[in-house]
């Protein structure tokens, strides 16, 4: 026989509030003092309180819910953004529902239906390759209010939440200068989404403000096995250093010129974009430029919070700094 579930009265009751204090306790409303904010919680982990979400929904009219869409999972990069994403939300009592679109455009559109017929209040995207711009014009139509996250469609057009990619490449092609790099080469994605324009661009600009050379642009799909393969390519630019898209090409980089007997950081310099965890912990340690995913992932979030309490409120950029990490995968020519 199923648990009837604990009401707010019973927990009132048991506590010795009223049932006005205990729903101000489950609002996290700062109205209730600290000792007997204490007690409610230890009585509601007594009796095994599960807040009912459905009535509160239908109270509020929201569903306290929010959807968020990414391109990869495989990439360790929007794990920590979904951490990010879910700190602010959990304070605002709203749950995350995650989906990876796998960069396709057209899965991405059945991902936002399926958040439609959930109810979502807002919706954080990481666009897919290739997504049409009017997906902007159908989100406004649909009343689903969107904040754009590392990538963008309509640049400018909304909020958006993402980091100073130009400024970390700046950093990045600095560093390989002041070691006496020359000629360096860039590995990027195949993806064509701004941040590969936004990538491009800031390679071009830094090179020229550096005075280093274009050794050659090498494309590869974001995959390991791909990264690794790209080591071939890369060493018949002749370039003395690379700078990665991510972190994830680095990684797979750096294994495919051990492979090739050229060791990286001594032979030839690495760089990476992202600052991921696991870049401390490959052979060599990975240089990288620290992108902040779990910070832009609260700003994301900050700025969805920030639409759903006022629709009319004018669009919201948050771009982030970054910061050169240097490590052993970088050296002295």
């Amino acid at each position: 026989m199923a648990r009837q579930r604990v009401t707010l009265e019973q927990v009132a009751k048991a506590a010795g509030v009223s049932r006005a204090t205990v729903s101000l306790v489950v609002r996290d409303s700062p109205l209730v003092a600290d000792e007997t904010r204490e007690k409610v919680q230890r009585t509601m982990a007594a009796l095994d309180y599960v807040r009912d979400i459905g009535a509160a929904r239908l109270r509020s009219n929201s569903s306290r819910t929010i959807g968020l869409i990414v391109p990869n999972l495989v990439n360790p990069f929007f794990t920590e953004f979904l951490s990010g994403v879910e700190q602010v939300m959990g304070d605002q009592d709203r749950v995350v529902l995650l989906a990876d679109s796998h960069d396709d455009p057209l899965r991405q559109d059945a991902i936002l239906q399926r958040f439609r017929g959930h109810g979502v209040d807002g919706v954080i995207l990481c666009p897919a390759q290739t997504s049409d711009p009017d997906l902007l014009t159908r989100m406004r139509l649909w009343n689903l209010p969107l904040v754009q996250a590392l990538r963008e469609i309509g640049p400018g057009h909304g909020d958006y939440a993402g980091a100073d990619y130009r400024d970390g490449i700046l950093q990045a092609l600095r560093h390989l200068r002041n070691l006496g790099h020359r000629d360096i080469a860039f590995l990027s994605v195949t993806a064509d989404t701004s941040a590969r324009t936004e990538r491009s661009v800031g390679f071009a600009q830094a090179l020229a403000q550096t005075g280093t050379r274009n050794a050659g642009i090498i494309e590869a799909d974001l995959t390991w096995d791909a990264a690794e393969q790209s080591a071939t390519e890369i060493l018949a630019t002749r370039a003395t250093a690379v700078l990665c898209f991510n972190d994830v090409l680095a990684a797979g980089l750096i294994l495919g010129l051990r492979r090739a007997g050229t060791k990286p950081g001594r032979d030839i310099s690495v760089v990476g974009l992202d600052d991921l965890p696991l870049a401390r912990m490959m052979h060599p340690a990975l240089t990288s430029v620290a992108v902040h995913p779990r910070r832009i992932g609260n700003e994301a979030a900050a700025l969805l919070g920030r639409r759903l309490r006022d629709p009319s409120i004018g669009p919201g950029r948050s771009i982030l700094p970054t910061q050169l990490i240097v490590r052993d995968s970088t050296g002295r020519i």
